[in-house]
């Protein structure tokens, strides 16, 4: 899952930035970032639409089902892990490279793939809906405190809040991994949910756990498009009070 050495007879893809893309990649890389769709994944004919772009995109990328792929970036960034989730997602069989390529970055020219037929095999496994998060547990937020909190929101969130019983996880726990199936109570193989606010967050985590062995799950969506569905609660803290200075 995560490689210390170049990986033969795979296909690359580059998560970094087109600037620092062009100044070298791995030879026959190809530039790709997946940090911005959002997807709506609450019927079927939306769920069947999506895997219909998952097809389309391991076809444009000129992907197989029998090469792995290695998405490579400097560090475990969030563009490396929801682009490398996506992919996942879509049935490959998916490499994370986090350091140690850099030497061998000599390329600058663009790489165009040649599109194959279109192909998904979707890994439902991986997924979590929606209506999957209402009652998954456990469910782990890995927000700000303030954000958990329902303190502050971005602007693209009609409501701030949290997924009701989810726990909270901040990010900068899973970049411990000593320890954190502790600290969490958690065990290898055992199922758990992730979320953020777009699923990039949560996708930093849900590699970090699935390297430890636990079948972490990915809320894609997250609190995106939760708090845009009416019929989805949330839950907040109640504003901390403070007392009145004395004088």
């Amino acid at each position: 899952m995560f490689l210390r050495q170049k990986l033969e007879n795979a296909r690359y893809i580059d998560t970094r930035t087109e600037s620092e893309y062009r100044l070298g990649h791995l030879p026959g890389a190809v530039r790709l970032d997946l940090t911005e769709p959002r997807f709506r994944l609450r019927s079927q004919e939306e769920l069947q639409a999506f895997q219909q772009a998952l097809a389309e995109l391991n076809g444009a990328l000129g992907l197989s089902p029998e090469i792995p792929v290695v998405c490579y970036d400097d560090g475990l960034t969030g563009q490396l892990a929801r682009t490398a989730f996506l992919l996942a997602l879509a049935g490959n069989e998916v490499f994370l490279w986090t350091d140690g390529w850099q030497d061998e970055a000599t390329d600058s020219s663009p790489a165009v793939p040649e599109p194959s037929a279109r192909w998904v095999r979707f890994r439902e496994d991986l997924l979590l809906t929606a209506d999957q998060a209402q009652r998954f547990e456990p469910l782990f937020d890995v927000r700000t405190k303030p954000e958990y909190r329902g303190e502050v929101h971005p602007p693209c969130c009609p409501r701030g809040g949290r997924i009701p019983g989810a726990r909270h996880a901040p990010l900068e726990l899973f970049f411990e991994p000593e320890g954190l199936l502790q600290k969490l109570g958690l065990e290898p193989g055992q199922a758990v949910g992730v979320y953020c606010h777009s699923g990039t967050r949560s996708a930093v985590a849900f590699w970090m756990l699935r390297g430890l062995g636990v079948n972490a799950r990915n809320y894609l969506g997250s609190m995106h498009e939760w708090s845009h569905e009416t019929d989805l609660p949330v839950e907040v803290d109640p504003p901390v009070r403070r007392g009145r200075r004395k004088t």
